[in-house]
């Protein structure tokens, strides 16, 4: 009687998967009507040995992954400013010269609390919302160069024009 059991146990199992749809080998895509390929639904069947318990599965390789994403808010980023024309003069001095620069730009934000004026990426001026020009005068040592960027910002975001570099022979 003890035999007649241990049989049964993998009897009822499969005749359990056989009622599942479960018997056989294959994992093949169920297209469900209305729903695209890429939403497809792959189901699996497991093959089952009838003289043991265990089952067998490989998963299907033809489902393509599910991807969720998370929106991301943005800041709306003003237009840069950008220069409208940049000149500079040089006097001779001992050691070097004097370099007077005009900056000036295009005012094409709306919202900047203010402009930042940058010289070798160190702040020289401060100027307050829809500024478009300054002027600055330097001494250059020989055989150096001075670089020059406007920034745009207020508390939320900045934004700086291209960098542009200089210098006196």
């Amino acid at each position: 009687m003890k035999t007649l059991q241990f049989l049964s146990i993998p009897l009822t199992l499969v005749v359990i998967l056989s009622a599942c749809n479960l018997l056989g080998g294959s994992a093949t895509p169920t297209q469900i009507p209305g729903q695209s390929q890429a939403g497809a639904v792959a189901t699996m069947t497991l093959p089952v040995n009838p003289t043991q318990t265990e089952m067998s599965a490989v998963p299907p390789t033809d489902t393509p992954p599910t991807v969720t994403t998370t929106p991301v808010l943005k800041t709306i980023v003003p237009n840069t400013p950008t220069w409208s024309v940049y000149t500079y003069t040089c006097e001779i001095a001992v050691g070097g010269t004097t370099m007077t620069t005009n900056l000036a730009w295009t005012d094409r934000s709306n919202g900047e609390a203010s402009y930042r004026v940058y010289r070798d990426k160190q702040v020289i001026a401060t100027l307050p919302p829809n500024s478009t020009a300054y002027v600055d005068v330097v001494f250059v040592g020989t055989g150096k160069t001075v670089s020059y960027s406007v920034e745009a910002f207020n508390q939320d975001w900045r934004i700086s024009t291209s960098t542009i570099t200089n210098g006196c022979q």
